[in-house]
């Protein structure tokens, strides 16, 4: 069985994140996965699995299956502008962390922007949760940035980026499993070789 910490980082968020937060971000990966949607059958896998983990997790915070009406997207792209600012201008790590946290949830993939410079952020905290945004947007040309991050990074830091790899398996973390595999810690190698071996079952 998969630990808390990788079904939460399914949805890029921490254990025991908001419900509303999590209604938010089941919203956002249903319509990426649905078979529909996406036009490619091959989500379809992803789909059920995004599913599966939700009303586990809804059912462990006692929350409902009610998803929110979506927001404007003039609203969205306001927050997305207002969230980058607090995000530069704030010197509390908890305010970085909570904006990092909702330019993950709007759904804008126009927020690597501002994800970019948190992952060299100073709070291993805010760079945690820049590293769930991430693969919650699906931002495929983070690659480098997450495999550069994974080699500088200290080993609490490097089993985050592990967990969000097996809990999301997003493409993005492929260069990272690679760098993984030859790290000195054999647990954090071990743990990345059979990360990989999941992303080759997908």
């Amino acid at each position: 069985m998969r630990s808390d910490r990788e079904l939460w980082a399914l949805f890029g968020l921490p254990p025991g994140a908001d419900s509303r937060d999590l209604k938010k971000a089941f919203r956002q990966l249903t319509k990426r996965y649905h078979p529909d949607s996406s036009k490619d059958p091959a989500t379809a896998r992803r789909f059920s699995r995004v599913v599966r983990v939700y009303k586990l997790l809804s059912r462990e915070s006692a929350g409902t299956l009610e998803v929110p009406a979506p927001e404007s997207s003039v609203e969205a792209e306001e927050d997305l502008f207002a969230l980058g600012t607090e995000f530069t201008v704030s010197r509390e790590a908890a305010t970085r962390v909570e904006a990092v946290k909702r330019l993950g949830l709007s759904g804008k993939r126009s927020a690597y922007i501002f994800l970019r410079k948190a992952l060299y952020d100073d709070s291993e905290e805010v760079i945690a949760q820049a590293v769930r945004s991430v693969a919650l947007l699906g931002i495929r040309q983070a690659d480098g940035e997450i495999a550069s991050l994974f080699s500088r990074s200290g080993e609490n830091l490097k089993r985050t980026i592990l967990e969000t790899a097996r809990g999301t398996r997003e493409p993005v973390f492929l260069p990272a499993l690679r760098v993984a595999r030859s790290d000195p810690d054999a647990s954090i190698a071990g743990a990345a070789a059979d990360i990989l071996k999941t992303f080759e079952g997908d």
